[in-house]
């Protein structure tokens, strides 16, 4: 079953990443799970093994910020609506900006900023991302800014009372049995971690810190990226996903006009279409390939991660790699091969239904 997708992943394995955890699904019901490669290569070289961690990125974003606001939506302690000064003391430049500007990437903020390499007012990053120069006007154009959502994690935190992982462990990982998904996990043989790049400052490579230079600097919790997951957190995931908020277990984890509200494109005539904190399949160019059908959601992970959901059938995709344990540069291999996947799966998929296989 899945074939093609499979042989796709094996031959990626050793030029467009070391390492692979894939899985296709609907709703719950797991179609394949497989793993492949080296989770790491140099100075030893390390199998992949099934509950080996993987730094997924860019993926934080919606699994942890995302899901954390949206709770918080639901049980209406913000909205939408709200302006970020309803939440914060000091919005310098962005005085105008509201949630849902923060979560479909229409803030105007930088897309980033080397928060790592800079003095901040009153040693806060916040002000520095806060007082940065515009790029466009609020709401007039999508320009995907981890700046954003490390915004969201602070409104998050004052309106939680806790830190972002203390939330993401509350509101999103024990609801969702996701048992492994973690920020800064411990390093420790019982836990094997997918490395990623190697530092330029020691040489070592990140193995179990944070790749993003940004959420290092913030103590590796951060609102852009920083969680670590394993194909069966990330699996639990999809699969709440694709039955529109409800959990394996049965339970509702997000009701379905919270689900519907997130998935709404409210950026269609912009240079990406955006839900609430989801990537949208639209007009536009789309990472998830060409055939998934229209408002298909998902996201992706610098790292060489991504999960994306067909808006028609609920089918699922995830996929989760280690592609810049080869370098940051070497990315354009894995960007193709991330687009036949997901094009292969939903093909396959078709053909399986059409033959009464599935």
């Amino acid at each position: 079953m899945f074939e093609e997708a499979l042989q796709l992943i094996n031959n990626g394995v050793g030029t467009a990443f070391p390492c692979a955890a894939v899985a296709v699904g609907v709703g719950h019901q797991v179609f394949v799970r497989e793993f492949f490669g080296h989770r790491q290569t140099e100075p030893d070289v390390l199998n992949i093994t099934e509950d080996t961690l993987f730094d997924i990125a860019s993926l934080s974003k919606l699994v942890s910020t995302t899901m954390i606001a949206l709770k918080f939506i639901e049980k209406s302690m913000l909205s939408p609506n709200d302006n970020i000064g309803k939440f914060l003391d000091y919005t310098g430049n962005f005085s105008d900006c509201k949630i849902h500007h923060l979560m479909t990437h229409t803030s105007g903020m930088p897309a980033g900023i080397p928060l790592f390499s800079m003095d901040h007012k009153n040693g806060d990053a916040l002000n520095s991302i806060l007082d940065a120069d515009r790029c466009c006007k609020t709401g007039e154009e999508v320009i995907y800014s981890c700046m954003g959502y490390i915004v969201l994690q602070r409104i998050l935190e004052n309106v939680g009372k806790a830190s972002l992982d203390k939330l993401a462990q509350k509101y999103v990982f024990d609801p969702l049995r996701m048992k492994n998904a973690c920020y800064n996990p411990v390093v420790m043989e019982s836990m094997p971690i997918a490395a990623t790049e190697r530092y330029p400052h020691s040489g070592e490579w990140a193995t179990g810190h944070v790749h993003d230079e940004n959420a290092y600097f913030l103590g590796g919790v951060s609102g852009n990226a920083g969680v670590f997951a394993t194909l069966d957190d990330m699996i639990l995931f999809a699969g709440m996903c694709s039955d529109k908020g409800v959990a394996k277990n049965g339970e509702t984890f997000l009701s379905k006009e919270v689900i519907d509200l997130a998935l709404e494109n409210y950026t269609p005539d912009k240079r990406e279409s955006r839900g609430l904190g989801f990537q949208l399949k639209g007009n536009q160019e789309f990472p998830g390939g060409k055939g998934l059908s229209s408002g298909s959601y998902g996201h992706t992970g610098f790292t060489g991660t991504s999960i994306y959901v067909d808006r028609e059938t609920g089918l699922w995709g995830v996929l989760l790699t280690n592609a810049v344990h080869y370098g940051r540069e070497n990315r354009s291999e894995y960007f193709s091969v991330r687009r036949n996947f997901y094009d292969k799966i939903i093909t396959e998929y078709n053909q399986l239904r059409k033959g009464g296989r599935i």
